[in-house]
């Protein structure tokens, strides 16, 4: 921003010389506040953080991934950090907007949940009950998800030039050596998304949503264990976080990029004969 004495200056000069003179030094002023070289620096390093994590994450490879399906292990925790047995999982993706996730250990017990956005429909099917819609709290909760996802995150939201980016720099404590970038959308979400400064990869992000009390609650998601998958730097364990205590972790064990899933994969799922 400009200093006190420069606004002195030009006020006490418009009133010399005139409203009309006065009225287009303050327009001049304001151009040079907003166009500033700080501003465009400052949007510019953190834009930048992006471009190297893309690069880092296998780059053109990473940019033409359409479709993701996996397997591996999934725990939840309870309050008190007590680990729920393990629990195997396959999921399939299709980007940016469809989603189909099978949980359970048997085939007849499985809980298999499918989001389609393109459509803005939701199933859930669970064990051997009747396929029900989901509800238009689970719709909203599966919005959110998709809209902080790594994925959607590095392959379009950054670069949408309604959201704003600033880079609030390193960490604090144990994380000194991430650097911090914070994404603000139109509708003022925010997302942190953490840098490693070696690695250029993404070490985790956090934001914020309401409970299902109505009650704020910060969460985080850690990636980790990254390996080289078909061109792609893939994170093959993520932890999450809600107010700083472990609510999930997952493993990868199998990942697979591009295999042409169709879109009649996203439809209502059926019970297994």
């Amino acid at each position: 921003m400009g200093s006190p004495d420069l606004l002195e200056c030009a006020f006490t000069y418009g009133l010399r010389t005139g409203y009309g003179k006065m009225r287009k030094l303050a327009w001049i002023f304001l151009l040079m506040i907003f166009a500033s070289p700080a501003g465009s620096r400052e949007a510019g390093t953190a834009h930048g953080f992006f471009e190297d994590a893309v690069e880092a994450m296998g780059g053109e490879a990473f940019l033409n991934v359409w479709d993701v399906v996996s397997e591996g292990n999934y725990f939840q925790y309870d309050r008190y950090g007590a680990s729920s047995p393990l629990i195997k999982f396959r999921d399939y993706t299709k980007l940016p907007d469809k989603s189909r996730n099978e949980l359970g250990n048997r085939e007849k017990e499985l809980t298999i949940t499918v989001f389609n956005l393109e459509t803005d429909e939701g199933w859930i099917l669970e064990g051997q009950e009747e396929t029900r819609d989901a509800t238009p709290e689970e719709m909203r909760e599966f919005h959110k998800l998709a809209k902080h996802s790594l994925d959607n995150i590095f392959r379009s939201r950054y670069k949408d030039p309604a959201n704003r980016l600033f880079h609030i720099g390193p960490g604090e404590g144990r994380e000194f050596n991430l650097e911090r970038v914070k994404l603000i959308d139109p509708e003022n979400d925010e997302v942190t998304v953490y840098f490693d400064r070696m690695t250029k990869l993404p070490a985790k992000i956090d934001y914020n949503q309401v409970g299902e009390r109505g009650v704020r609650q910060r969460v985080t998601i850690e990636y980790s264990q990254w390996h080289w998958i078909q061109g792609i730097r893939s994170s093959l364990r993520t932890d999450t976080y809600v107010n700083g205590q472990r609510s999930s972790q997952s493993h990868i064990l199998a990942i697979e990029y591009n295999t042409g899933l169709p879109d009649s994969f996203f439809s209502k799922p059926v019970l297994p004969e």
